[in-house]
């Protein structure tokens, strides 16, 4: 027991130094420290056959994601939010839905799979992952309104695909699952997560009344970003929209009540690094499952499903935004991450199709992360070049709301 553990707690520090040396080499180079992660861990993992030193889809579901859920919903500019709240809802609920079904008609009509398996395959890559190119949008000084709608509709519409997914799931199993039944458990996962969230958001900031203490105060918001994914988990609603509604609710609390949180800066600064560490170690853990030998098994699955996600952003980006730039930066920030591969490492064994759908998965997450994300910067700078003040700024000068004009 102690070798093992031993063996597990080296396996961690060399995984984790190795991100941290891959990530400073693509900030030297340009490159979305996202990118080079999985691509090394790609290389590695294919040619050394070196595997992540743990369950990579339990561990990311209850492990990491609690925190990078709340980490991205605490940064998010509240202002913002309110005023494109709306695009976020359309980008999210209907825009994920009709994705994930659209990809679920054209590979059931093509033959790649069945309508059933193809909406399980449609779930799991309809959710975007936007760590990849937040820190390029903060390099370049991106309007916080158009970096809010990316940020704001990837939490959202990571929870609509995970509920899609659990109602897929139970389909392909043989649970009765009909229309109004779907809607209904889909709408109850959401509310109920959220308000799970808001409720453990409201004891925390009353807890933190009592404390003068930055350890106490960033260990409460530890204790919010899981207890708010759990309790939702316990009652078989959305962990991931109850974690973000804990932080965007403590968030506003503590902004009505400046004195309740006294050290934000070293809170604020936590959940950086602690951001950081999750995000390294999922994309090289990313990285080292996939098989570039496998890639290729299910070339129509995978060419079908590419032509279909590039189709939907596309449409997506046009619905939400009217400038060229803003349509631009939504479209390439439609990058797919590491919550599909944990997803489909989670699927029943007994499911037909298991093996073709991970190998799809994985082969979607590879090729978007790396045509759209390489040249993320460049095309950004282009975009932006002269918005190099910080967002809060432009907000202050009114430039802000203009790329979405």
């Amino acid at each position: 027991m102690r070798d093992a553990i031993a063996l597990g707690v080296q396996a961690f520090a060399a995984l984790l130094a190795g991100a941290v040396l891959v990530s400073i080499a693509a900030e030297r180079l340009r490159i979305p420290a996202a990118v080079a992660l999985v691509a090394v861990g790609t290389i590695v993992g294919s040619v050394l056959r070196v595997r992540p030193p743990f369950d990579f889809g339990p561990t990311l579901l209850f492990v990491f994601l609690p925190p990078l859920i709340f980490e991205a919903a605490w940064n998010i500019d509240l202002q913002a939010l309110r005023r494109c709240v709306g695009r976020v809802a359309l980008l999210a609920f209907p825009g994920t839905i009709a994705t994930a079904a659209l990809i679920a008609l054209v590979l059931a009509r093509a033959g790649a799979l069945p309508f059933g398996a193809a909406l399980l395959f449609g779930a799991m890559v309809s959710a975007t992952d936007p760590v990849a190119v937040v820190a390029v949008f903060r390099r370049v000084g991106l309007p916080s309104e158009l970096r809010t709608i990316v940020e704001a509709e990837s939490l959202a519409n990571d929870g609509v695909a995970v509920v899609l997914y659990g109602l897929s799931v139970t389909l392909l199993l043989g649970g009765a699952v009909n229309v109004l039944g779907a809607i209904g458990w889909g709408a109850y996962a959401v509310v109920a997560g959220a308000l799970i969230g808001t409720l453990c958001a409201y004891v925390v900031s009353w807890l933190l009344r009592a404390t003068n203490s930055a350890e106490y105060e960033v260990t409460a918001t530890i204790a919010l970003a899981y207890a708010a994914y759990l309790a939702a988990d316990a009652a078989h609603a959305s962990g991931i929209f109850a974690t973000a509604a804990a932080a965007i609710g403590l968030r506003a609390i503590l902004r009505r009540n400046e004195g309740v949180l006294r050290h934000g800066d070293a809170v604020d600064a936590f959940w950086n690094a602690a951001a950081f560490v999750a995000n390294a170690l999922v994309f090289i853990g990313t990285g080292l499952l996939i098989d570039v030998t496998r890639i290729a098994h299910e070339p129509l699955l995978v060419v079908t499903a590419l032509v279909v996600l590039t189709i939907s952003r596309a449409l997506l980006a046009l619905a939400v935004t009217r400038s060229h730039a803003a349509r631009t930066t939504v479209f390439l920030a439609g990058m797919r991450g590491a919550l599909p591969l944990a997803l489909a490492l989670s699927i029943p064994a007994t499911v037909t199709g298991r093996a073709e759908m991970i190998d799809a998965v994985f082969a979607t997450v590879l090729v978007t992360l790396v045509a759209q994300g390489i040249p993320l910067e460049h095309v950004v700078k282009r975009l932006y070049g002269t918005a190099r003040q910080p967002a809060e700024s432009q907000a202050a000068a009114g430039d802000e709301p203009a790329p979405l004009l």
